[in-house]
């Protein structure tokens, strides 16, 4: 299959760094840099260091003399020297020592003045050195074999020293000319006219020395890119590129063969050749021209002449460059586009990402180094270098843990601390899939340590079922006697160091959890009247804890925490004040959302928002006229009371949200007979702040409609872009985020679309599908995170207007039902609706060691998905009264389901059992008294009349699937008989033939032994036995 790897090659931020050919620069001899002066009186300009007394750096030479040359000293000191050439031996372990890699760093490093740290080492390095050298020839005075040459004398030098008595320390290292004279191996080299020299002035070798600084010549600049460097370089127009593009998203079949190297078909001009174009043009023209790209759009409109072609451009390259001059569609960035017959995998676009942010940084420092915070000289745009590094930053999320197994649909979470979060999920309760229930629905995190634990608190005694298929006694029997309700809402205060969870097991509890997420403890337990939908902990410190529950009054609780006695903390209620629904039993309001204020000041204030719903599930039972209803409530819990907000308060309330740092809050209606709005209008994101001419300044009215055209929102969020203005989204259930700037007006500047459900929908998607539930900000505006049905999860830039998709960083296998960022904005974790947890990093050391698996024959490591941790089982419920006494005739002989199988089936004759415990239980002779026959699969329905074809050949096939394929018959062999006189002839003539290893000669058994020659050749070669024969399907 033929894909696309469109390779950006850009100048000078490219994204093929690795291309990129690095001129190495001279450096500035030392002896330069010493010789300088030191400014000391006039002022530094900027970005100069003012002296500040520190020694300068000490030379090669001077650092070896004064620390290195003692430890050689040493080493080289229990040499004797009727032995070895104890001064040459020295001379080169110094040298080895001098072009130490250790050794030039630390001494770069440090200035010339190693730490005695960098000592100890080099001591170590340098008794290494010296037993090496020791152990060869090179430096011994006589030859270790008699095979050696003669040493042959050597001239007396000019001049002889003073011998030095025995007993004196160790010899210093001279400067001989024997030791620089040669390197020819193959000649030997003597040193018997070595002699020592006074220690005072030590000389070392020339290698040691920095060389002299010489100017680098000029050359003319080579591109930075070498494919810049190809000898053809075409260039295709803007609209033959765009076809390719389109073209290879196909899949195409091709030789691999033929194109087992990348293909260049298109290749940007670079600066360099706009500049000898240009060059051509001011020679012709003669006069000058500045050598850009603005100049030659202009020279291309003026000029009616082709363009000379440049070497590596054929003349059709140059039209197809002159006509995108023209339309304006030559690319910003210079560029290379290649294909190749290679799969571009997940790991490759995941290194070519690594690679963009990796030179996008690089550049970015750079351009910061060099002109300061400015940001626009070499960037050539105003830059946020902050905003630019945590943008980078955020790009580096990828997925380090994935957990398996859950209960259910992860809906909900809460981060406890930077290494641990809690989750819940749905559950199976409902009567028809009581029988899929199963624990995992409150599970506590941990990424440090790589774990999912689960907790079996949320439960209820399992209900009995009357109708359908859980009622019978099996069902009852094989089922676990607890039922696991489901999370649906979970929070954190990090005032009070507590969590809280709810469930629909009509339960609050609260929680004391580990931060590293090891383990938590339920220390509290809230009851309500209904399935409890919310639960919300207060930012202001005041130990304020709100919960929603579906209850026609008093629905809403707001808990004050009583330290020590958090079972019996007090709360206050409040309802919704409208009555339309009283003295129906069919519908009433519930609260559909609820969130504390964010803002300083706002911060004790609780919103509600209420919208009708149906008692049985079925939305037919509210009146038609009242389905778009609802009721905002604003209540002060430090007072008490209920905060009035004006305009639009009555409609049905889908999700609020409230500002973080200003007293104003959104509301996601339906659109009210009050507001004239447009047709295709369905929805409508009211903006409420306080207003200050009326009801005393506490007060809230409407300031803001903005307009949406999606019928349901599932989330609301805000995040300022100016003081005064901000962003807004609103995700939807069709599958699509609008984002709106406030500064903007009403209508949406971005529609941003996921693709196609991952789970089948019939009829409207908008009502069937749960579209997008996750969207959420991090460090940058420039980054928004939304999760949808689809699968995916989607990284934005909302700020560019046009195509403000940048990548996706998650494909799930179920929908995406939540997700939440860290504390420290440094993680992300999402929840599908396959009871998948995924935790995604900007550092890739997260991922735990005990995720990681060696594929099996290679030394690769790939991350696996780990299932969750079970909690221990717990006892069974107590039974509340005596079974025996409730339970009626017919049930009581149904209460063993083995019994009552015995006596229906098998008492009574209806089944039988067989010997063979394989095949088990087939028909008795009162078969026929069941009726239990497939009446369908027989002619005219007759079960004594024959089976139809079909059935029957269906029949055939499963006895033949079941019998296994036809083993094959082994031949038996007859007992031979004694052996005649002819066979015990050919039988000691063959034997006579075998090879006896005792017969041979000793010189020829080592001879063979010597050659690894295998001489017996009855071991075991490791043959497996086969204890049948293995079947042959053609057999």
């Amino acid at each position: 299959m033929l894909l696309t790897h469109l390779i950006t090659a850009s100048t000078p931020y490219g994204a093929m760094k690795s291309l990129v050919k690095h001129g190495g620069m001279p450096h500035a001899p030392i002896s330069i840099l010493n010789s300088l002066p030191v400014p000391c009186d006039e002022p530094p300009p900027k970005r100069r260091r003012v002296s500040t007394g520190l020694q300068r750096k000490r030379g090669v030479k001077e650092c070896l003399l004064s620390q290195v040359t003692p430890l050689v000293e040493r080493a080289v000191g229990h040499l004797s020297r009727d032995v070895y050439h104890v001064n040459a031996l020295a001379i080169k372990t110094v040298t080895e020592l001098s072009i130490n890699k250790f050794f030039r760093r630390r001494w770069d490093e440090t200035g010339g003045y190693l730490s005695q740290q960098d000592l100890d080492v080099l001591a170590i390095q340098a008794h290494d050195v010296v037993r090496g050298l020791a152990g060869g020839s090179e430096f011994r005075i006589s030859p270790l074999s008699s095979e050696t040459p003669e040493p042959q004398l050597l001239p007396p030098p000019r001049s002889t020293p003073k011998s030095q008595p025995q007993g004196q320390t160790a010899p210093t290292i001279v400067n001989t000319e024997a030791t620089r004279k040669s390197e020819d191996r193959d000649s030997p080299i003597f040193y018997d006219a070595l002699t020592s020299q006074p220690s005072h002035q030590p000389e070392l070798p020339q290698n040691v020395e920095r060389k002299p600084y010489r100017p680098r010549e000029r050359r003319e600049p080579k591109p930075s890119n070498r494919y810049y460097q190809i000898s053809e370089r075409p260039y295709l127009s803007a609209a033959h590129r765009k076809a390719i593009e389109e073209g290879t998203k196909k899949p195409v079949a091709v030789n691999n063969e033929l194109i087992a190297q990348p293909i260049v078909y298109h290749v940007d001009f670079s600066p360099e050749e706009i500049a000898e174009i240009i060059g051509q043009i001011s020679q012709n023209e003669n006069k000058h021209i500045p050598a850009t790209r603005e100049s030659m759009m202009e020279q291309i409109r003026l000029r009616n002449r082709p363009l000379i072609p440049i070497p590596g451009r054929t003349i059709r390259d140059m039209s197809a460059f002159a006509s995108d001059l023209w339309a304006g569609k030559v690319a910003e960035t210079p560029r290379v586009l290649s294909f190749t017959a290679e799969h571009v995998t997940e790991e490759t676009k995941k290194q070519q990402g690594q690679m963009r942010r990796t030179s996008r940084l690089s550049s970015l420092l750079m351009a910061r180094e060099m002109e300061g915070n400015q940001g626009f000289q070499r960037t050539r745009e105003y830059l946020n270098f902050q905003a630019e590094f945590k943008r980078l930053c955020e790009d580096d999320l990828q997925v380090v843990t994935e957990f398996t197994n859950c209960a259910g649909d992860i809906t909900t979470g809460a981060w406890v601390s930077r290494e641990s979060f809690l989750c819940g999920t749905t559950t199976h309760s409902d009567t028809h899939n009581q029988q899929y229930n199963r624990p995992g629905n409150l599970l506590l995190c941990s990424t440090g340590k790589g774990t999912l634990r689960s907790f079996p608190d949320h439960r209820i005694p399992r209900p009995r079922v009357e109708k359908g298929g859980n009622s019978t006694e099996a069902m009852r029997q094989s089922q676990d006697p607890w039922l696991y309700s489901s999370v649906v809402s979970c929070d954190y205060s990090a005032e009070d160091d507590l969590a809280y969870t709810s469930s629909f097991d009509k339960t609050v509890k609260v929680w004391k959890v580990d931060p590293k997420g090891e383990h938590m403890e339920a220390i509290a337990t809230w009851q309500h009247t209904g399935n409890v939908n919310f639960v919300a902990a207060a930012e202001d410190g005041s130990g304020r804890v709100a919960t929603a529950a579906d209850s026609p009054t008093d629905a809403v609780r707001i808990y004050t925490i009583t330290k020590g006695n958090e079972s019996n903390s007090t709360y206050q209620t409040f309802s919704c004040s409208r009555t339309d629904a009283d003295g129906s039993e069919k519908w009433a309001y519930f609260p559909a959302t609820m969130q504390w204020g964010r803002a300083k000041g706002c911060q004790h204030l609780l919103l509600v928002g209420y919208s009708p719903r149906s008692l049985t599930g079925d939305d037919l039972d509210i009146p038609e006229d009242k389905r778009s209803s609802g009721e905002i409530i604003l209540w002060d819990a430090e007072q008490g009371v209920r905060i009035p907000v004006m305009t639009a308060s009555t409609a049905n309330v889908f999700e609020v949200a409230w500002h973080p740092t200003l007293p104003l809050f959104l509301v996601g209606v339906t659109p009210t007979g009050m507001n004239n709005v447009p047709r295709n209008v369905r929805t409508q994101v009211h903006v409420f702040h306080r207003d200050k001419d009326r009801l005393n300044g506490i007060g809230f009215c409407q300031h803001q409609a903005l307009d949406c055209y999606a019928s349901d929102i599932n989330e609301l969020t805000i995040v300022p872009n100016s003081p005064g203005h901000a962003y807004v989204t609103a995700a939807c259930t069709d599958g699509k985020v609008y984002i709106w700037d406030t500064a903007q007006g009403d209508k949406p500047i971005h529609t941003l679309r996921h693709g196609k459900p991952i789970e089948e929908y019939y009829g409207d998607r908008e009502k069937e599908d749960t579209g997008v539930k996750f969207t959420a900000w991090n460090t940058s505006l420039d980054r928004l995170y939304t999760g949808s049905s689809d699968g995916v999860v989607k990284v934005w830039n909302v700020r560019k207007l046009k195509n403000p998709f940048v990548r996706d960083i998650l494909t799930a296998p179920g929908p995406i039902a939540w997700g939440g960022f860290s504390p420290d904005n440094s993680k992300l974790a999402i929840g599908d609706a396959t009871g998948r947890c995924f935790i995604l990093s900007t550092d890739e050391r997260d991922i735990p060691e005990s995720h990681m698996m060696t594929l099996p024959g290679t030394t690769r490591r790939r991350r696996r998905p780990i299932p969750l941790i079970p909690h221990p089982e717990p006892a069974p419920p107590t039974p509340a009264r005596d079974d025996d006494e409730m339970l009626t005739d017919d049930e009581l002989s149904d209460a063993n389901i083995a019994d009552y199988s015995r006596r229906t089936y098998l008492d009574s004759q209806c089944l039988k059992l067989t010997s063979n415990p394989v095949i088990g239980v087939v028909q008795g002779p009162r078969y026929q008294s069941t009726n239990l026959y497939r009446r369908e699969a027989h002619y005219d329905e007759d079960p004594s009349a024959p089976l139809l074809a079909h059935f029957e050949r269906r029949q055939k096939d499963s006895e033949a699937a079941s019998l296994g394929r036809r083993r094959r018959s082994v031949r038996r062999l007859r007992t031979p008989s004694p052996p005649d006189e002819r066979l015990q002839r050919i039988h000691a003539q063959n034997a006579s033939k075998d090879l006896d290893v005792n017969h041979l000669e000793d010189s020829e058994v080592k001879e063979l032994v010597k050659s690894a020659t295998l001489l017996s050749i009855e071991e075991d070669w490791g043959f497996i036995y086969e204890e049948t024969m293995s079947s042959d399907k053609d057999a």
